[in-house]
């Protein structure tokens, strides 16, 4: 009898122990999200339309962020910014331009994720370049390696109620590339 308590209490602490190594604490998952922010870009070559008129060649540099090591399993957000290389002819409110920009994964992902929320937080003069921030996208990476971000389709709405689709005419370059562990 005293041994099958003690196989009992060992059989216990074991499932206790194992538990807590098959099962990451809060502060464990933490320690991931300490690492340093990286960021990437990637000049894309865009083929643009906005209905009913034709479409159009430019190019952007889509720029990602996210943190340099994230966990499998434990969802993190990937931030956008978009800017143009042209300028604009006319003034840009503030918020006059709000969108989306793809995020292509690859390597140890697959699928598309969309960075909502890309918008012009100040005013943008005649004459200069726009940039869009404040895009965002939350990944849940399910398998461990290097997992990358490859820009896509952006699409543009403006103040005017004009609608502007863009699609890679040429195969963007990877922006970003992180580690899942």
């Amino acid at each position: 009898m005293k041994r099958s308590r003690v196989l009992a209490g060992f059989a216990a602490v074991a499932a206790a122990v194992l538990g807590f190594v098959s099962v990451p604490s809060a502060a464990s998952a933490d320690v991931l999200s300490t690492h340093p922010v990286v960021s990437g870009t990637s000049s894309v070559a865009y083929n643009c339309v906005e209905d009913p008129y034709p479409g159009g060649q430019t190019s952007f540099d889509v720029t990602f962020s996210a943190p340099s090591k994230v966990r499998v399993g434990v969802k993190f957000t990937l931030k956008a910014t978009v800017a143009a290389s042209v300028t604009i002819p006319i003034d840009v409110p503030a918020n006059g331009v709000s969108g989306s920009v793809q995020a292509v994964l690859g390597g140890a992902g697959s699928g598309v994720v969309s960075a909502a929320g890309l918008t012009n937080a100040t005013v943008v003069p005649a004459g200069q370049l726009l940039t869009l921030t404040g895009g965002a996208a939350t990944v849940f990476p399910a398998s461990r390696g290097v997992l990358t971000f490859t820009p896509g389709v952006l699409e543009t709405t403006n103040w005017l109620g004009q609608h502007l689709v863009c699609t890679p005419y040429l195969p963007p370059a990877t922006a970003l590339s992180i580690v899942v562990k």
